[in-house]
């Protein structure tokens, strides 16, 4: 069901309009019915002829109420811009005008009322009037209907020209991602918390799952849609939702309701400023605003990047999606002074026209446009932050590594400085394997699932070895004098079983390290080290001994002090050799003798 929402001056008649359009006053508070003024949003819906119901929104016209009007203008199809033949052109025409400008509202019908208080020359000054200030706005070329809604003149001619802007204007995007900023929240015997707004981006059902922000988890009991019960409820819908989880208190104007990780709650976003059709003030950083995005107000600062970007820091989180359009209110003046356009949610930190521009062209390709580009902007993005910011855009031609993604140069740079780091490592510790995979993570301030799709990025180049990374044409040596201090050691080794300390051969600990991993020497625990063929003469001992034995009988017919003798039975429990029962050990037979 498509939304139709008013625009106009106080007491043009937008109220009376929606009233004799649809059958129903969308006037629900006694003062705006006493006071005939409308203070605050109106509901109302009908057929106009098609067969289908469309919603309508009237928001009220005094500019002490424009923070209402604000707070339903974000989910028009079209617009109702009502004027007064009788009074023309008016003041808070401009500003609706504005408004719908700077949010895109692109079809609508301008509505010339009252012409029954008018004469035929006042109202065609009227029309040449609405054509004048249509020009070079979202309104030009807009069909122009006279009507009283008192008499019912011409009513039958604005339902006909409604139709056809909607028809114009074509059904409402399904995004996947359904988004309702409530604009009403109250509580109903036995049934609890309802939310009204105007539902845009996805479909909502019974029993699905939001967030609510702020707020938190809430559920949905039930719908309706125009005082219908609905199981679904598509967007481009007025919705009022029956919601569990919540108190009202914290559902006021201004809370959206969106699937969880929709949007990013930010206080600082990058934007794009757009400027009325006839701007009256100049924006700068020295004044104070408010922001109006959804039914949601909150006070803002700028800070201009060049003349058409800005960061704009706000003074409490709002959740916004690359794309988003808001409106920017002076405080001063409590008038419309300009809008904008959400470039970047959580932009870098000191973001430049180079990163804004390619974001605002993204915007019109869609979501996998917009993730694209944030991507470039942010050299590496968080998976999840990415899918909030545009809403589930999907990047192409990207890097992606773990939760996170990485743009071609970033990606690029960071395999080079990798490749950079290995050999560094290589140089300084010529008998390690590789790097530790961990140092090199923490030197790239990347994770472990980052660091795998980066080292596949490299080409070959560089090598993943579990445990460590290496160059592709890295081999650990032993230069001679290695060679040679190795070969001292393998002698004062070989004489007993009674080894010395580790610590005591003569050996660097890169050649310890260096002959362990070649094979040439069996690390058994810490400073403690066999040759593989003393390992071999332990085994033909274990052949023939008598089972059980004890830790002192081992040691005594191998020769071994207790230092030696304990690590080296703890060894063999550990890779199969013997099992300990107690202080007791059997020899585990049909076992490969010598170690993996």
């Amino acid at each position: 069901m498509p939304i139709v929402g008013t625009a106009g001056h106080v007491d043009h008649g937008k109220s009376t309009l929606v009233e004799a359009l649809t059958g129903r006053d969308p006037d629900r508070w006694a003062t705006e019915k006493e006071r005939g003024l409308t203070i605050d949003l109106g509901f109302a819906w009908a057929d106009l002829g098609t067969g289908d119901l469309v919603g309508f929104v009237d928001v009220p016209g005094h500019e002490r109420f424009i923070k209402n009007m604000l707070a339903g203008v974000g989910g028009f199809d079209i617009a109702l811009f009502v004027v007064a033949a009788d009074e023309g052109w008016m003041p808070q025409s401009e500003e609706h005008l504005a408004v719908l400008d700077l949010l895109g509202v692109q079809h609508g019908v301008m509505a010339l009322t009252r012409i029954d208080l008018a004469d035929a020359e006042l109202i065609e000054l009227a029309r040449a009037d609405i054509e004048a200030h249509a020009v070079d706005t979202v309104a030009e070329g807009w069909p122009i209907v006279e009507v009283s809604a008192v008499a019912g003149t011409g009513v039958g001619d604005l339902r006909t020209a409604l139709a056809a802007a909607l028809e114009s204007a074509g059904p409402t995007r399904d995004l996947g991602s359904p988004v309702l900023w409530i604009d009403r929240s109250f509580v109903v015997a036995g049934s609890g918390v309802v939310v009204t707004g105007t539902l845009v981006g996805g479909s909502i059902a019974a029993e699905d799952r939001l967030e609510a922000f702020p707020g938190g988890p809430v559920r949905v009991r039930s719908l309706q849609s125009h005082e219908q019960s609905k199981i679904e409820v598509g967007p481009g819908n007025r919705v009022a939702a029956n919601l569990t989880g919540v108190e009202r208190e914290e559902l006021a104007r201004g809370t959206v309701l969106a699937p969880p990780g929709f949007g990013v709650a930010t206080r600082r976003v990058l934007v794009r400023i757009l400027l009325p059709p006839r701007p009256t003030v100049d924006l700068s950083d020295r004044s104070a605003y408010h922001v109006h995005l959804g039914t949601a107000t909150v006070p803002a600062g700028l800070r201009f990047i060049g003349d058409r970007y800005a960061i704009a820091t706000l003074e409490r989180p709002l959740p916004m999606v690359t794309g988003d359009r808001f409106i920017l209110r002076d405080t001063g003046r409590r008038s419309v002074t300009g809008g904008g356009i959400v470039l970047d949610p959580s932009p870098v930190r000191r973001p430049s026209i180079g990163d804004a521009a390619p974001l605002e062209e993204a915007i019109a390709l869609g979501p996998d446009a917009v993730a694209t580009a944030l991507v470039a902007v942010h050299g590496s993005i968080d998976e999840s932050l990415l899918r909030s910011a545009t809403g589930g855009g999907t990047p192409h031609g990207v890097v992606s590594a773990g939760d996170r993604f990485f743009s071609p140069d970033t990606a690029a740079g960071r395999v080079a400085t990798a490749v950079q780091l290995v050999e560094a490592f290589h140089a300084e510790h010529p008998l390690r394997p590789g790097m530790p995979t961990s140092s090199l993570a923490s030197q790239l301030t990347v994770d472990r699932r980052q660091l795998t799709a980066l080292v596949d990025e490299s080409g070959g180049l560089l090598i993943d070895d579990g445990a460590t990374i290496r160059a592709e044409e890295f081999e650990p040596r032993l230069s001679d004098a290695d060679e040679d201090e190795w070969a001292e050691a393998r002698a004062t080794l070989s004489a007993t079983l009674a080894v010395p300390r580790a610590s005591q051969l003569g050996l660097s600990d890169e050649v310890l390290h260096a002959v362990v991993r070649r094979g040439d020497l069996v690390q058994i625990e810490g400073d403690l080290v066999y040759l593989p063929e003393q390992i071999d003469q332990v085994d033909r001992y274990l052949v023939g001994v008598d089972e059980p034995f004890t830790v002192s009988e081992f040691r005594e017919a191998l020769g071994l002090s207790r230092r030696q003798a304990v690590p080296l039975l703890e060894w063999l429990d550990r890779n199969g050799r013997t099992v300990r029962d107690g202080n007791l050990r059997t020899v585990r037979r049909n076992v490969r003798r010598r170690p993996a």
